[in-house]
């Protein structure tokens, strides 16, 4: 018996080590019943063996040959033979899992589908995309007002929204003219363009006049509807005047290089746009078709497009052909609330009444601290003015001129009050302000008809006649409080001469009175001594001081003080 335990005990220590690589065993201890982890288990031939075999192939462990010594020392798990000992099945032989192989399988498939599924998904939202950025349909653009940073602001960020949306821009343009400046902007950004552009002048009656020239011929087509014109963009002064003779040849020059250029760049008769620079020429839109200026006369937009239609033409980004003009949507684009907001700020005109109105009700509020009504309104119509202002091609000099205006006007308040300089000073150079507000016509800042930006000289000599009024006015008034002598309560200076009053300082020979419901200062004029409580007469107003002497009549109808 115990040499058959000490044969037991060496084949346990045998394979300890190797149950302690794998993880499966806890240490063999003497003494104990021997087992190595959970794979170490009795199986004889005797029923409690065939118990073990049932429990062998329910964890799906297949059991061994016997031993010579009629034990089924072996067992076989997964590929790899494992030590069995004596005792029952250990309750840690659940831990031998069946074999992964279908695991794997099932999500090797998993893996595939969702694969073949993402790159589906990824196809169908390229093909999606490329549907979407594929240029179609007409993005219609309403210019109906004079070329300025406005209209120029509007044009260049709806050109930049039509940018790889649209197969087509038109601008319907109606216009007197504009800015120079803003031309040169607006030429520039269609020229740019990457969509072609058509400019459709129209409806009947309407005209690409001064600035509306450029403006046309630098499109890729340029349609007219019947009855409407183009041309006549002479460079002027800023308020329609003559340049005087250098000037005018200088700036014609230079409008004229940029009208040649554009006509050379899109295949426009470059005589005739010329012409309406040196020569001031208008034509009709039967006369701009037929030399050149002009691609198509069309009586409205399909026909336009109609006509349009297949036609190749040249942009920033190389030849496009025009394609399913006729049967995709057209969208327009109009001035929104604050476009037009805006729009209506920038006027010269406006903006300088705003600023002169709102410096005004500054001043007032200054002046008389706490009403906050005339400050508040000062305060808007200041910040719409400079708002108006910064749409505009204005100079810094006027803006610092109507500054040291309104500095001056609150000067003659608070520092020297009624003294008169500061106050003229500041109508002068509000005035001066307004005329320096924007830049005079130069070689830098030419205009074309329409264009003007110049505050009237009618409105600066109103404004300034009103202010100048304004601050006399204040001068008087401000002298008048500052002399303390001229105060005489209203409805008094009639009533207190010959009337008794009682004495609450006592006369030596000034005190004080109380008379109309206030206390003043008195005298007497022999120096006489008059003590409290007593009744005196008022005899004469001296600036704020009454005369009195002793009232030797009864007081029973002099003022009493107020306990």
């Amino acid at each position: 018996m115990g040499r058959n335990r000490r044969s037991r005990r060496q084949r346990l220590n045998r394979y300890a080590p190797f149950a302690k690589r794998r993880g499966r065993a806890s240490k063999a201890r003497a003494g104990d019943a021997p087992e190595v982890a959970h794979l170490q288990t009795k199986m004889t031939t005797s029923p409690t063996d065939r118990h073990n075999t049932a429990r062998a192939e329910a964890y799906g462990v297949e059991r061994g040959p016997l031993s010579p010594s009629g034990e089924r020392a072996r067992v076989r798990g997964i590929g790899v033979d494992k030590w069995v000992g004596y005792g029952k099945p250990s309750p840690r032989i659940n831990r031998i899992k069946p074999s992964l192989s279908w695991r794997h399988l099932r999500l090797a498939i998993y893996i595939t589908l969702l694969l073949v599924g993402l790159h589906t998904l990824t196809i169908l939202d390229q093909t999606t995309s490329a549907q979407t950025n594929t240029p179609r349909g007409t993005y219609l653009i309403q210019l109906d007002r004079a070329i300025d940073p406005v209209s120029q602001r509007y044009l260049i960020n709806n050109l930049d929204q039509a940018q790889g949306q649209y197969a087509l821009v038109v601008i319907q343009l109606d216009t007197p003219g504009g800015l120079l400046d803003s031309t040169r902007k607006m030429v520039n950004a269609i020229l740019e363009s990457r969509v072609p552009t058509a400019v459709y002048v129209a409806p009947s009656g309407a005209r690409a006049a001064s600035a509306g020239t450029f403006i046309s011929a630098a499109a890729n087509i340029l349609a007219m509807a019947p009855v409407t014109e183009i041309g006549a963009a002479a460079v002027v002064g800023g308020q329609g005047e003559d340049l005087g003779e250098t000037l005018q040849v200088k700036a014609n020059e230079d409008a004229a290089a940029l009208i040649r250029g554009i006509a050379e760049k899109r295949n426009r008769n470059v005589e005739a746009l010329e012409a309406t620079v040196f020569e001031a020429k208008a034509y009709s839109a039967e006369e701009a078709v037929e030399i050149g200026i002009a691609d198509v006369l069309a009586a409205d937009l399909d026909e336009l497009l109609h006509w349009a239609e297949g036609r190749t033409v040249e942009t920033a980004a190389g030849e496009i052909v025009l394609e399913n003009l006729t049967s995709s949507r057209i969208v327009e684009s109009e001035y929104t609330i604050w476009d037009r907001f805006l729009s209506a700020l920038a006027n010269p005109n406006l903006a300088f009444l705003f600023i002169s109105l709102g410096g005004l009700g500054l001043i007032v509020e200054l002046w008389n601290f706490g009403t906050f009504i005339p400050g508040t309104i000062g305060v808007v119509l200041l910040v719409l003015g400079f708002a108006g202002i910064g749409q505009l091609p204005f100079q810094w000099a006027g803006v610092i001129l109507i500054a040291v205006a309104l500095a001056l006007l609150a000067a003659e308040i608070f520092v020297t009050p009624g003294f008169g300089f500061f106050g003229i000073a500041g109508v002068i150079a509000l005035v001066l302000g307004g005329i320096f507000l924007f830049p005079f016509p130069s070689i830098d800042a030419p205009e074309l008809p329409g264009g003007q930006i110049q505050v009237s000289r009618w409105l600066l000599g109103g404004v300034g006649a009103v202010l100048l009024a304004f601050v006399i006015w204040m001068i008087y008034e401000l002298r008048r409080v500052s002399k303390p002598e001229s105060y005489i309560p209203a409805g008094t200076s009639d009533t207190l001469i010959g009337t008794s009053v009682l004495v609450t300082k006592a006369l030596d020979p000034e005190g004080e009175v109380y008379a109309a419901g206030e206390h003043w200062t008195a005298h007497t004029p022999n120096r006489s001594n008059i003590e409290v409580g007593q009744s005196v007469k008022i005899t004469k107003i001296d600036g704020i001081t009454l005369i009195v002497e002793p009232d030797t009549e009864d007081a029973s109808n002099t003022d009493h003080q107020p306990s």
